[in-house]
């Protein structure tokens, strides 16, 4: 890993074949993750962001190998994940963890917080008797949780602090990836903040690369130092996060960014006036010809209707899928 790459992803693509809905039909394919291709790098996050349906939380569960990719390559510091048996994955187990959405339905209702925390660290030997309860405890107090709850079960918790069990849990192994599945989506507001605070603080701690999924770009610009735009399966835009908010190139982004709520009060009635996101997400069982967001963008053309745009280096470390990508973040307007 001379070069720092923890993580290359290469034309990635994960389809889920559906039933044809006449005898004898021909079977259709749902392109959840389409000919994805990115890196990242030791110590960074990157975020992806897109509508439900985008195919990001299949992107996080085909990386980990939850789900096995139809096409491409994972190459995980070097070693092609994709190409590994269920056996040979058990040794990079460890390496790449992933914190669940739903902190609720995410633990086992009969276990507890103690025996949550180590299962993952018996299941690899890594620890037993007193040592393994040690270790316990400082994972607990490194999440913010009193050690004083081990002994309790997860109904008991508030929803936070469920999550904090699953970080914990996740954090065990002293993974190198953690792929974060929408992780604050669930939680009350002021909550969010608190585990998105408590994510960073790790990161420097354990030296953590992260893979941030979430449905909106305020949450990902908190944590990330990349952000990834993910459209129907496909990454539409891909930049640093300083670049994608003040030089948005896909009209995709832009309808993001503008539907992000104004702040303050007076500001408001702007939002009438605003070019905010039209439409609905196509159904990806039959996406659009060419551009897949061509019916939903105000720039639209015979190109984008014909022919899809492919993912290019428009700045540097900006990538952008778009015929006609925009320029008034560039021209500094």
């Amino acid at each position: 890993m001379a070069d720092g790459k923890l993580l290359e992803v290469k034309n990635l693509k994960t389809y889920f074949k559906v039933k044809a809905e006449k005898i004898g039909g021909k079977p259709r394919y749902l392109k959840a993750v389409d000919d994805v291709s990115f890196t990242i790098r030791q110590g960074e996050t990157l975020g992806i962001v897109g509508e439900s349906g985008c195919g990001k939380s299949t992107l996080g569960n085909t990386i980990i190998r939850l789900l096995k990719p139809t096409e491409g390559q994972i190459l995980f510091e070097g070693q092609d994940l994709a190409k590994l048996s269920r056996r040979e994955l058990i040794k990079y187990r460890k390496d790449i963890q992933m914190i669940f959405q739903d902190p609720y339905s995410s633990l086992n209702p009969r276990m507890r917080v103690e025996e949550i925390i180590a299962e993952p660290l018996k299941t690899h030997h890594i620890a037993s008797g007193n040592e393994l309860h040690e270790k316990v405890l400082d994972l607990m107090r490194n999440v913010g949780l009193d050690e004083t709850y081990a002994s309790r079960f997860p109904h008991e918790f508030s929803g936070g602090q469920r999550q904090r069990i699953g970080i914990a849990r996740a954090l065990a192994l002293q993974p190198k990836l953690v792929i974060c599945d929408e992780p604050v989506s669930a939680l009350d507001v002021s909550i969010q903040a608190q585990i998105l605070n408590l994510l960073k603080e790790l990161q420097k701690t354990y030296g953590l690369t992260y893979i941030f999924i979430a449905h909106g770009l305020p949450t990902v610009k908190h944590i990330s130092d990349r952000i990834a735009v993910m459209y129907l399966g496909q990454i539409v835009e891909l930049a640093d996060k300083e670049s994608l908010f003040a030089q948005p190139m896909h009209p995709y982004t832009e309808g993001l960014l503008e539907a992000i709520p104004l702040p303050d009060p007076d500001l408001r009635k702007q939002e009438e006036s605003r070019d905010i996101l039209k439409g609905d997400i196509p159904n990806a069982l039959d996406p659009p010809s060419g551009c897949h967001f061509h019916p939903r963008c105000p720039y639209a053309d015979e190109t984008c209707r014909n022919t899809c745009p492919q993912l290019k280096e428009l700045q540097p470390g900006h990538f952008a899928a778009c015929h006609h990508p925009l320029e008034r973040g560039m021209a500094g307007e």
